[in-house]
């Protein structure tokens, strides 16, 4: 082997080993990788579940491939693809976002798009240094079990060890539109759920994260909304849920948001929906997302705790939400 196959060899040896990285930190961090995907408002949270764990899939498949030298001119393609469409999808990123971490390599290694940009190019310089490499010569029948061992284990670890839950959580729920076991669960918790204090300071809103408070609802009637901060369907909710308490004089007591976002998106958010008497919670996003299977707004109508009805911006009736806050 000469000084330049040597030097092609450790090329694809780490170009194929960033590959694997990526997919791995990916897969720890699963639940925020899934977070940022649903982020993008381009897929339900059930499909985004499936969406994440196929593009790690494919890392894990590239990566294997490139070391393995396996049908090496499709997974050559493949990878230039791959680094072509996401140095364009961060290009998008950085004009209408910025966000701070792009999740290439999850939540333990952070690249903000600028950063993951030039990555992305370096490896695109490297992939075309190493363009003319062949398939190694396996035999045909050992080559046949490497590629099949090579699908199995890029496909089996992102959706095998790490299972899509949100699935099974819907089987077992006693209810459609709402993870029951998980809204229990959070009638207990005091860590993911912190009550906030919106009030006026210097003619601008400010919230207050305050922890002694503990999440209550086992006194009285509420409808309890699951939201988004920056959900436009959550706001178009929220407005119509307080024309509708306006109309029947419905105390606003009655109302609850568990609310995720930004601080700032929060502050939109009560601002446009003119919500400021109403109570406000922040809750962890995962375990929002647990509660409501992704899909916001969702609202429970809870009777000391006790659930009675589920729903979504669709089933906003005016005569059931009176007959039953009244």
């Amino acid at each position: 082997m000469n000084k330049e196959q040597l030097m092609k060899m450790m090329v694809r040896l780490l170009l194929g080993a960033m590959f694997l990285t990526a997919a791995i930190l990916k897969l720890l961090s699963i639940d925020y990788f899934e977070i940022y995907i649903y982020s993008f408002n381009i897929f339900s949270f059930t499909l985004t579940t499936v969406v994440s764990r196929l593009l790690i899939s494919v890392e894990l498949l590239l990566g294997l491939g490139l070391i393995l030298k396996i049908y090496y001119k499709q997974v050559w393609w493949l990878s230039m693809l791959m680094m072509v469409g996401f140095t364009l999808f961060l290009i998008y990123v950085i004009i209408f976002r910025n966000d701070d971490n792009c999740h290439c390599f999850g939540v333990l290694v952070k690249l903000n798009p600028s950063e993951s940009i030039y990555k992305n190019i370096v490896s695109i310089l490297l992939l075309l240094v190493i363009r003319n490499e062949d398939d190694y010569k396996y035999r045909p029948k050992l080559k046949k079990w490497l590629f099949g061992i090579t699908i199995t284990i890029s496909f089996f670890i992102p959706f095998v060890v790490f299972p899509m839950d949100m699935l099974y959580n819907k089987m077992v729920s006693k209810d459609k539109n709402i993870n029951t076991m998980a809204f229990e669960r959070s009638l207990k918790d005091t860590i993911n759920i912190i009550h906030l204090q919106v009030s006026y300071e210097n003619d601008s809103l400010i919230i207050v994260r305050d922890s002694l408070v503990r999440y209550d609802i086992s006194s009285d009637k509420y409808i309890i909304n699951y939201i988004s901060a920056g959900c436009k369907f959550c706001k178009m909710g929220a407005q119509k849920m307080m024309m509708i308490m306006n109309h029947n004089s419905i105390d606003h007591k009655h109302l609850i948001f568990m609310v995720w976002g930004h601080d700032a998106d929060i502050l939109g958010f009560i601002n446009e929906t003119e919500t400021l008497d109403c109570e406000y919670w922040y809750i962890n996003p995962m375990t929002s997302l647990d509660i409501t299977f992704g899909k916001f707004p969702v609202y429970v109508w809870s009777d000391k705790g006790e659930i009675l009805n589920t729903g979504d911006m669709r089933d906003l009736n005016e005569n059931q939400i009176s007959d039953f806050l009244r």
